[in-house]
């Protein structure tokens, strides 16, 4: 089992926690008793008055005082060590530092996702991803937002490995060869046009071989002077305004309660983009709140360009798919946000042209929706801009089904 996933571990860190008490007993009390002890002897010697007796006593009394320095200070020695070998303590210190009680109460109380979760890792199975999606959305309610994060990246990862297993398996079954996502068998006959998108009436895609530009064949349409400006906007089956009308109404966003979802943006981003996608305004708050998308399933994309994540934005949107995208939680960049982006400017004709200014999203905590270009409005941030080193990069999270 690696070491970050002992980390996440009550028992694990219930030792750590025992251990490092210990060594705070160690390294502070025996220092104490080793001063103490050095003064009650030469004290005692100088009251006898035995010159001879106190030059021998003092050596060894400098001796114990060194001594009970350097156990005072090994924290300090062991961690100036730990550096110089790079980062490969990392995890350990990181483990040690976050050995307090209350991570160990909050770990126990989702232990059974953890387990779930790396036995999915071991097996990725669509069954085992399944009950994994099961145990996650049980304690979505009490999970801090970048376990939820990670939790969903590695449900995701472990959700493509199972489905491309399970392809390789039906591959061989029909005596093929699984190749770079293709099974190789005898070539199928070439298709003429695109073929209709998600719920029948919304973004297109490819069948078979046949290549398809995204705009052109996508149905996407466009809602003149959303906001001074002309958009293209994904073609569900519900009007972006109606929607965001709806969950306004609602209150299906974190500021209507901003003590009880305070740190659901994501949640609240998957329930928008599904609702959109399904064309459903059922949603409720506390949906947001349980990260519940209504249905959908959600993978991650994550890349250090950010025009290629935006790339990928462009295509889920003109194929009918909105995408929840991260995004600046403070002007300065340094924390992060998460909403869904429905649209980008008619302007905009291709995917190497489109931009995050051009973007027209539904942010997560007021449930408006609003322009990337407005001076007050969202910017993208990467995972390193926000002081996240596991979350390097751009991010989104795009629709599977």
């Amino acid at each position: 089992m690696k070491l970050s996933n002992l980390c996440q571990s009550g028992s694990f860190l219930r030792a750590l926690y025992f251990f490092r008490n210990v060594l705070k007993i160690i390294f502070i009390v025996v220092p104490i008793i080793i001063v103490i002890t050095v003064i009650v002897n030469l004290a005692k010697i100088v009251i006898s008055g035995k010159e001879e007796d106190f030059k021998a006593a003092l050596g060894v009394s400098v001796k114990k005082l060194i001594a009970g320095l350097v156990i005072f200070l090994m924290p300090t020695i062991a961690s100036y060590v730990f550096s110089l070998t790079g980062e490969s303590f990392e995890d350990l210190k990181v483990c040690m530092e976050n050995a307090t009680e209350n991570n160990i109460k909050y770990y126990d109380s989702i232990a059974e996702a953890i387990t779930a979760l790396e036995n999915m890792e071991n097996n990725p199975t669509t069954a085992t991803v399944q009950r994994a999606e099961n145990a996650v959305s049980k304690i979505a309610g009490i999970a801090r937002e970048d376990d939820m994060i990670s939790f969903v990246k590695r449900i995701s990862d472990s959700s493509i490995k199972a489905n491309e297993n399970a392809l390789i398996i039906e591959c061989k079954a029909k005596n093929g060869r699984y190749e770079n996502g293709i099974c190789m068998t005898i070539e199928l006959p070439r298709d003429t046009g695109p073929a209709n998108g998600p719920n029948g009436n919304g973004g297109s895609g490819s069948s078979g071989n046949t290549s398809y530009d995204p705009v052109l064949n996508s149905g996407g349409t466009t809602e003149l002077n959303i906001l001074g400006e002309n958009f293209t906007v994904v073609n569900t089956p519900i009007r972006v305004l109606d929607y965001a009308n709806a969950i306004g109404s609602k209150g299906v966003f974190q500021a209507s309660n901003k003590t009880k979802y305070s740190d659901k943006c994501l949640g609240f981003a998957y329930v928008h983009a599904c609702g959109m996608y399904r064309g459903s305004t059922a949603a409720s708050p506390d949906d947001g709140a349980n990260y519940n998308s209504g249905g959908c399933s959600f993978a991650t994309y994550v890349n250090d360009s950010k025009e290629d994540v935006l790339e990928k934005v462009f295509n889920e949107v003109a194929n009918g798919r909105p995408v929840v995208l991260q995004v600046n939680g403070n002007k300065q960049g340094t924390s992060r946000h998460f909403v869904t982006v429905v649209g980008f400017k008619s302007s905009v004709t291709n995917a190497s042209s489109l931009t995050e200014q051009d973007l027209l999203i539904i942010d997560s905590y007021d449930g408006k929706v609003e322009r990337m270009d407005t001076a007050s409005s969202r910017f993208m941030t990467s995972g390193k801009d926000c002081g996240k080193k596991d979350y390097s990069g751009y991010r989104i999270q795009y629709i599977k089904s």
